[in-house]
């Protein structure tokens, strides 16, 4: 279930690290499901821990039970990746 989707998000992640180095992606994967973390800032990673926030916090569940929530998280996380992509073609800074 979701081969072809968690393929395409791992180039995606694999685009991200290799061409927005300002950004930074966590792709966790194993038989139970998949988890991504993402900040557009790595700078941010040094907040205090209370106030640090993922801008993308997703899990994907592989349990059939959670399908619809899990197709829904796969495009959270698809546009999430275009859109670092997309700005970090043309930085804001």
């Amino acid at each position: 279930m979701f081969e072809k989707e968690i393929d395409e998000i791992y180039e995606l992640c694999k685009r991200v690290v290799n061409e927005v180095p300002t950004a930074s992606i966590t792709f966790d994967y194993s038989s139970y499901g998949l988890n991504i973390r993402g900040i557009k800032r790595k700078e941010d990673a040094r907040i205090p821990r209370g106030k640090f926030k993922w801008d993308l916090y997703q899990d994907v569940s592989f349990d059939p039970f959670y399908e619809k929530e899990s197709r829904k998280s796969l495009k959270v996380i698809k546009a999430f990746l275009l859109e670092l992509l997309i700005d970090g073609k043309c930085p804001h800074e």
